[in-house]
């Protein structure tokens, strides 16, 4: 008897767990339920709340970037959103790809204005003033080209950004003359029973340029370029691109154009000044004195790159500390400083600077380094 009662024993607490099991297994595909692992289709409706969301943030920053084109596209965008749910109408809630051809190239190009702004909101942190400048004009003109483009196309080619080889965002060219290689993405930019699509450089009016870029790869979404040696003014050139599409009883036939802007600027012009004081031990004892304070320029190329300076400091064998402070000037005059900061003398210093750059002294070797901070400025090259 005793026997029999502990395999019931048993047998209730095995249909626990297996209760337990369960219940867990079926919590679990709860959640896994409500964090679904694939996107929902695009429609219209989710593209205009993008285009809200984006519209809101490009208002915020166009507050903290006076003298830019930010504010005007901010509204620009407000509009797109508008005429989009205007011309879905009904039909805002459904995907994308099984509206008319005209309508779904429209919510096609206001979907890739919605993903250059998230690009520009995001590449745009850490820069310059003169950058984030450039960076807005390029993206201004992009949405000024979106919004007055028209045509449809069962297959929609689009353009949704620009990017470097290696997939960083590119907004600005710095107009140094070297050759420069970069990619468009987009959809629909290759039917591969077709020739390559075609891309054409055009200056801000339409004038087509004396150097073009030429297609070194090519997939349904993306279109690798390569742009010659050329001293480009400063400005926005627009690449036009022009795919092929097999059309049954038709053969190849062009699409409606798609196209993108990089804009070209001169690289902002800035300067790294510093101030180091040692504090050396009195004599004596006591809290020690700070001797006169070593100042200097750092060299060129700050902003560009990593530049150092070997700071020659003798005023005593074994200090106590080191303090510094630095002061960066901008190409249109103004400047800001950063310091004293203050350490013990074996201790290394290092401080952000204006315009995304670092500061730093290691007193080991008496050498000062500033270096693009991991927050600088990204979609300038």
């Amino acid at each position: 008897m005793a026997e029999s009662a502990a395999v019931t024993g048993i047998g209730k607490r095995g249909a626990g767990i297996a209760v337990a099991m369960l219940a867990l297994g079926l919590t679990s595909l709860a959640a896994g339920q409500a964090a679904p692992q694939i996107a929902p289709r695009l429609t219209g409706e989710l593209v205009v709340t993008q285009l809200d969301a984006a519209q809101r943030d490009l208002a915020a920053r166009a507050a903290e970037s006076p003298g830019s084109s930010l504010a005007a596209t901010s509204q620009k965008l407000a509009d797109l959103g508008q005429g989009l749910r205007k011309a879905l109408g009904k039909d805002l809630a459904k995907p994308i790809d099984t509206l008319g051809n005209d309508e779904k190239a429209q919510a096609y190009r206001a979907e890739a204005v919605v993903q250059r702004a998230q690009a520009f909101l995001e590449a745009s942190k850490g820069c310059l003033g003169q950058d984030v400048i450039a960076m807005a004009n390029a993206l201004a003109r992009t949405v000024a080209l979106k919004a007055t483009a028209s045509g449809g196309s069962k297959l929609p080619p689009v353009v949704n950004g620009v990017e470097t080889l290696d997939r960083r965002p590119l907004f600005v060219l710095h107009g140094n003359g070297a050759p420069a290689a970069f990619a468009l993405t987009g959809e629909n930019l290759l039917d591969t029973q077709c020739a390559s699509p075609v891309v054409s450089a055009t200056d801000a009016q339409g004038k087509p340029q004396a150097v073009q870029p030429e297609v070194t790869g090519v997939l349904p979404n993306r279109i690798e370029l390569k742009l010659p040696a050329s001293p480009l003014s400063p400005g926005s050139y627009v690449l036009n691109v022009v795919a092929q599409r097999k059309v049954f009883l038709l053969g190849c036939t062009a699409q409606p154009p798609t196209s993108a802007v990089l804009e070209v600027a001169p690289a902002p012009k800035v300067s790294v000044s510093y101030s180091l004081t040692q504090t050396c031990p009195a004599p004596g004892g006591g809290q020690g004195h700070a001797l006169p304070a070593i100042t200097g320029i750092m060299p060129d190329g700050a902003g560009r790159g990593t530049v150092t300076k070997y700071v020659a400091v003798d005023g005593c064998a074994d200090p106590l500390s080191y303090a510094i402070s630095a002061t960066v000037t901008f190409g249109d005059g103004h400047s800001s400083t950063v310091g004293p900061i203050s350490q013990i003398a074996s201790a290394g210093i290092t401080a952000g600077l204006p315009g995304g750059l670092s500061l730093s002294w290691d007193p080991s070797v008496h050498q000062l380094v500033v270096r693009p901070a991991a927050s600088s400025c990204k979609g300038v090259y």
